[in-house]
């Protein structure tokens, strides 16, 4: 199976957000159909996308030893 696109996981995202919520906005009004949000909104949900790969993809952050504790 192949990795879905950026497009695909904010769509996807989005459906989820409806299904939580029941289908209403943070207004609590209906949610539009991905196709009706207009390029501001579907860009932010690709932005989020993106970041949630960025995370998901980086390395783990290194911890450095700190000094001893007493338990």
């Amino acid at each position: 199976m192949a990795r879905p696109t950026r497009l695909q996981l904010a769509q996807a995202a989005y459906k989820a957000y409806g299904e939580a919520t029941g289908g209403l906005n943070f207004r609590g009004e209906p949610m539009p159909v991905w196709d009706d949000l207009g390029g501001v909104i579907q860009h932010a949900w690709l932005s989020a996308v993106q970041e949630v790969e960025r995370l998901l993809l980086a390395p783990p952050p290194r911890t450095t030893p700190g000094p001893a504790t007493d338990d």
